[in-house]
């Protein structure tokens, strides 16, 4: 799901607004089902009208945080924005992660 909005959003949008409008869409619908699954846990419940409004707000506001805006962040950070260089050797900060390379620019 997150590779689809992402490559979606990728695509249509200029570069730098992509991520901040991934982030806001992913909270945004992990909340409205965060929303929808305490309404349906609410449906269960024999309890007053204030414990349902928490236990409907509580799903919400917890989904849209964790698995919405944490876990795009993640992706986002598993991703790598930057441009990387044609030339590893160039600009060591920018090589694979790749133990022998660090090695190598460790010796040198």
């Amino acid at each position: 799901m997150y590779k689809t909005l992402w490559n979606q959003l990728a695509q249509n949008k200029k570069k730098a607004p992509a991520p901040a409008v991934f982030l806001a869409l992913l909270t945004a619908g992990w909340s409205a089902a965060g929303i929808l699954s305490g309404l349906l846990v609410c449906l269960g419940l024999q309890t007053e009208l204030m414990v349902k409004l928490t236990v409907i707000l509580c799903t919400g506001g917890y989904a849209g945080l964790i698995p919405g805006f944490f876990g795009g962040i993640f992706y986002l950070y598993r991703m790598d924005l930057r441009k990387t260089s044609a030339d590893p050797v160039a600009d060591p900060e920018k090589s694979s992660s790749d133990p022998a390379s660090l090695i190598y620019f460790h010796n040198n």
